[in-house]
This record gives C-alpha cells, sequence and structure tokens, in this order.
C-alpha cells in the first residue's frame, strides 16, 4: 500500500504552538513534532503504516479574519511554512520536502515520507508577486478561500463569486504550476472558476451532496466538470461530510465504511475511476474511530480493496494523486 493524501492541518498544530500563550486552551498547542506527536499524522508512524510509501500534503491553513495588526495571514503563512523547512532540514533522514511532484517517488524509494506544501485559504495571496515566492518556497496547491470571503473569492458561508483579483490569481497559479483547489469554495465561485480555468484543478478534501447535503460537498455537475477537466477529489474523513446523522452530533455519531464508501460509489458512478483520491483532512477535522490517526490506513486499504478491487483502491490510495501533481509539472 502506498498513500498520497491531498489535505491534513498538522502543521497547524505543531508549527503555531509558539503563538499561543501558555495554558490559553488552544486546540492547536504542539504535541510533538512532525516525525513523533500525538496526532493523527506523525511520520514515523506514517512510514510505519505504509512502509511502500506516504505523500502527504502539508496544508498551511490560513484561519478567517486574523488581525494584522498582531499577524497578517502573509506572516502567518511564513511563519508556518518556515516550521516546514526547519523539520525538513531536522529530519532530513526521515522527510524530505520535493519542489517538484516528479520527484515523489524518489523520496518514496528514499524510504522517507514526501511532504508536499499546500495552502487552505488564499488570503495570505497579496499580490502576484507574493505567489512568485509561494512557488518558490515549493507551494503545490492553493485552497482559494476557507469558509468565508478573502479578496480571491468568497468561501461556503458567503455567497459572492471571484474577484478581478482572483481571476488574475487563477491565472497566476496556472502559469507557476501551482493547483488551483475549490475545497470551501461557494458554488458561485465554483462557476466563475470555470470561466477562466484553463488547466485541472483539485478538490482536495470535498465529498459528495448527493450523497451527504452539507454545502462543502460538491454537486454532480461540479464533480462532472472536474472530471471533464482531468482534475482530481480527495475523500474527506470529516464526518459531518461524510453522513447527515452526524450533523450536530459529530463528537457522538460514528459514519459508518458503507456511509463513507457510499460517496465513493457515488463518484464512481459519475466516472470519476481516475479521480477519486485521498483528502483526510486530518487534524483539522473529527474523523469516524475507525479512521482515527494514519495506523489506521492498512485496514482502510483492506476494505476499499474487498470492496471495490485492488486496482480502484491502489488509483484512490495514490496512483490518481500521483499521476495528477506530475501531469501538471509537465504541463
Amino acid at each position: 500500500m502506498r498513500v498520497f493524501d491531498l489535505h491534513c492541518d498538522t502543521l497547524d498544530a505543531l508549527g503555531t504552538a509558539d503563538l499561543h500563550e501558555p495554558g490559553d486552551g488552544s486546540p492547536r498547542e504542539s504535541v510533538g513534532d512532525i516525525v513523533t506527536n500525538g496526532l493523527d499524522l506523525a511520520a514515523d508512524r506514517m512510514h510505519a503504516a505504509a512502509p511502500e510509501g506516504w505523500c502527504q500534503c502539508y496544508a498551511v491553513f490560513v484561519p478567517d479574519g486574523m488581525d494584522p495588526a498582531r499577524l497578517s495571514a502573509l506572516d502567518f503563512y511564513r511563519h508556518v511554512s518556515a516550521y516546514l523547512r526547519a523539520q525538513t532540514a531536522e529530519h532530513a533522514d526521515k522527510v524530505a520536502q520535493p519542489h517538484d511532484a516528479r520527484d515523489i517517488e524518489g523520496v518514496l524509494a528514499a524510504g522517507k515520507v514526501c511532504a508536499l506544501l499546500t495552502i487552505e485559504n488564499g488570503a495570505p495571496v497579496e499580490s502576484l508577486e507574493v505567489l512568485d515566492q509561494m512557488a518558490a518556497d515549493g507551494v503545490k496547491m492553493i485552497t482559494l478561500t476557507w469558509n468565508g470571503k478573502n479578496q480571491i473569492a468568497s468561501g461556503n458561508v458567503t455567497t459572492d463569486g471571484m474577484s478581478d483579483f482572483g481571476r488574475e490569481v487563477v491565472r497566476h497559479m496556472e502559469e507557476l504550476g501551482i493547483v488551483v483547489d475549490v475545497s470551501h469554495l461557494n458554488d458561485a465561485g465554483f462557476a466563475d472558476l470555470l470561466k477562466v480555468a484553463t488547466r485541472p484543478f483539485a478538490a482536495s478534501h470535498s465529498n459528495s451532496r448527493a450523497v451527504c447535503g452539507h454545502k462543502r460537498n460538491l454537486t454532480d455537475d461540479q464533480f462532472r466538470a472536474i472530471v471533464e477537466r482531468g482534475g482530481i477529489v480527495g475523500i474527506n474523513y470529516w464526518t459531518e461530510m461524510v453522513s447527515e446523522r452526524c450533523w450536530g452530533h459529530e463528537a457522538d455519531v460514528d459514519p459508518s465504511f458503507d456511509e463513507l464508501s457510499a460517496h465513493i460509489e457515488h463518484f464512481l458512478d459519475l466516472g470519476g475511476e481516475k479521480a477519486v483520491a485521498l483528502g483526510s483532512d486530518y487534524d483539522g477535522s473529527h474523523v469516524p474511530t475507525w479512521l482515527k490517526g494514519c495506523q489506521t490506513l492498512p485496514a482502510f486499504y483492506a476494505r476499499v480493496v474487498a470492496r471495490f478491487g485492488q486496482e480502484l483502491a491502489d488509483d484512490m490510495f495514490y496512483g490518481n494523486a500521483h499521476r495528477f501533481f506530475v501531469a501538471n509539472e509537465e504541463r
């Protein structure tokens, strides 16, 4: 089993500990480092779970409404991305951050966890020059919004579409080879993106709205549009996006494998065999107990093989995402 996971919030959980006052009750206080910790994702357990290779998209999650007087969205990005660079330098024998997806196979062959730098929420993108620096940092994907509105577009709790600046951002991201990610984007913004995007794009952690009516999930037409353009969609483990039974009760209701599989099955019915991938949302959401932590992936993989077959499981767990990111480099 190889793993390629399109989204987690582990970097924030580890890399923002020094931004909090001791005892402030923050749920994102550090519990270790990128290799050894008590979170969902730790490189030592990732390697043990998938010794053939684990490629993880580590997102810098930038919250909406940051106070520029204390720390701007751009400064927040710089702080957390610097943490990843420091960790890969300190643990160079265990974790590596390639700047080109064509180098992923080499990292895995060396027995290291492959860490791709991504961003959740385009709020730090203050200018196209900032995008240039992000590309130089090795950023491979940017989720255009979080739930609210930023200078690029509007998230799922708002109703506006993309801004003129947002259209410029998308065009420049495509020039730089940074993948556009529509998870969290609202329906109006998605429709606007279809008019401006010329390259395949991703929904890094989104499920099917037909199966679970959460507004962060994709409609059938949105999923078809992603597939038709050669894009990728990561199955999200967050319980409230898996089953409506969990709405308001995520701590008390555990979605079943069958309920999560319903999203996979629906995407397959829409022609998504080469588009479906993993988008765990680890360390940023409440996930089913049977998926809690990277050590659960071998059992999950075995169940997917039993339900959908070896080829689909291998594509979903690694192949589809790897091919997508390599193709993005070969533009």
